[in-house]
């Protein structure tokens, strides 16, 4: 027997002895998204399509999908009888549950909102298929009332009994991680789902923050696994879409976390990997650009409390030309408001090496899209760089005054600058800087085929893990 060979019978009789952990991979996927079949059954229901579904996610990558009890009984018995047989092959299944709190869209049936039932019967379920390995309720930490100690051990009670390795993962988000709950909580769950929204701001533009809530919740939930959940579906109550650029970079991070063990997997929220997902296109009004499909975007959104001094910038280093008699820059830029709006308060600017050498109130002209030219001829005298930097400004603080404000189409005289349109996200993002907060800015670049070139993107992450 050759050393290799006795190498690897020794490391799996190893893995079969009690007690000794077993390597498994990260947890990579999506969740929601059920997909039915076009036509009906006999029985008059069109039920989930299976085989679209496991098509697509194989071809995601995925090796994980959080399955929703999304309305009525067909959901769990074409989770029973069809869907856990079929995703047997290299696909784990976790079931969704939702929340007493979402009973105004979604109540899970047929056990509605008896979780102690749910727990037995999940657990039950995963005897007799053992890619069936967790559940979670969404909106957990919303319902604590709902879901107290005393409640979670009474599901914990139903479940062990029947499969101890059963995981429940409930969806807690970053602000309800207080320190009680993860003293009263953190003991009774087998990891959490973090869904990653840029909290207390709430976008899917901005990334910046993803790093530090990970590397806080890892400090402080040691050992407990968590499940990192990008929104790929639009948020409630935010001014944007996430864009196939966000949704790329927050997964691409989260992954290097997994790959540090501060993260156990990465589970897209409603990544849209069927052609018949209404997510998959998007229509062309979301397409903002005044040309071609990218803009810079600077946004406060509704409801939110601003304060005067707050800023989101996106800046360029560019290059002059040498030999250039003349040095300026022109910009078309929009933001949708006009005289009929309160002045004073949002402001754009265009600086140049960190001083302002142009701006204009967001309430100074009705028209959509304006043009600006200026000329820095005389600031540029004598030099061979410089930085631009187009800014969302608050002169004063705001409580309710909702702006996008929009630039593209920049023409340079005497100065080298790239992706001119904002056609590439990545060019610009690293320039992006937000001071204060709520008020913050990317690069929205417009994918009509959104799903698939999402897809694609994702499904190389994943594969290269």
């Amino acid at each position: 027997m050759s050393r290799s060979v006795f190498v690897m019978v020794v490391a799996l009789l190893l893995s079969m002895l009690p007690g000794v952990a077993h390597a498994q991979a990260p947890s990579v996927g999506t969740a929601g998204n059920l997909i039915r079949e076009e036509e009906p059954r006999a029985d008059g229901i069109r039920h989930v399509d299976t085989k679209v579904m496991i098509a697509g996610l194989k071809a995601l990558k995925a090796n994980t999908y959080v399955y929703p009890m999304a309305g009525d009984n067909v959901h769990w018995e074409d989770l029973r009888q069809e869907f856990l047989p079929a995703a047997a092959a290299g696909i784990d299944v976790w079931v969704l549950v939702y929340a007493p709190s979402q009973a105004v869209c979604c109540v899970s049936r047929p056990y509605k909102h008896d979780y102690v039932a749910w727990a037995r019967e999940i657990a039950t379920l995963s005897r007799t298929h053992p890619n069936l390995i967790g559940w979670t309720v969404d909106d957990y930490g919303h319902d604590l009332r709902t879901f107290t100690p005393e409640y979670v051990r009474q599901m914990r009670a139903a479940a062990r009994p029947v499969n101890p390795s059963l995981k429940f993962v409930p969806t807690v988000y970053y602000s309800q991680f207080t320190d009680a709950f993860i003293a009263e909580q953190i003991p009774l769950l087998d990891g959490v789902i973090f869904p990653f929204r840029d909290e207390p701001h709430r976008d899917t533009s901005w990334t910046w923050s993803l790093s530090y809530q990970v590397k806080q919740l890892a400090k402080r939930l040691p050992g407990t696994d968590v499940y990192l959940m990008p929104y790929a579906h639009p948020l409630s109550h935010a001014a944007q879409k996430p864009t196939v650029a966000y949704v790329e970079a927050v997964t691409k991070k989260a992954l290097e976390h997994v790959r540090t063990g501060e993260l156990s997997g990465v589970v897209q929220y409603k990544l849209p990997f069927v052609s018949r997902d209404a997510g998959w296109t998007r229509p062309a009004d979301d397409n903002l650009a005044r040309a071609g499909n990218g803009r810079l975007s600077f946004v406060v959104q509704g409801n939110t409390t601003t304060k005067a001094g707050m800023w989101c910038s996106a800046s360029r280093r560019v290059q002059l030309t040498s030999g250039a008699d003349k040095y300026s820059v022109s910009f078309w830029h929009g933001d949708g408001r006009g005289p009929g709006n309160p002045a004073g308060y949002h402001v754009k600017q265009l600086l140049l090496n960190g001083k302002v050498v142009w701006q204009q109130d967001v309430a100074a002209n009705d028209h959509a899209w304006q043009k600006a030219t200026v000329d820095l001829t005389g600031e540029l005298a004598g030099a061979r760089s410089a930085t631009l930097e187009w800014r969302l400004y608050e002169r004063k603080g705001v409580g309710h005054y909702v702006v996008d404000v929009s630039v593209d189409d920049i023409v340079a005289t005497g100065l080298q600058v790239s992706d001119p349109g904002v056609e590439n996200a990545a060019t610009w993002t690293a320039g992006l800087v937000r001071q204060g907060g709520p008020v913050y800015c990317s690069a929205q670049v417009y994918h009509q085929n959104y799903g698939a070139d999402l897809g694609a993107r994702i499904a190389r992450s994943y594969a290269a893990g």
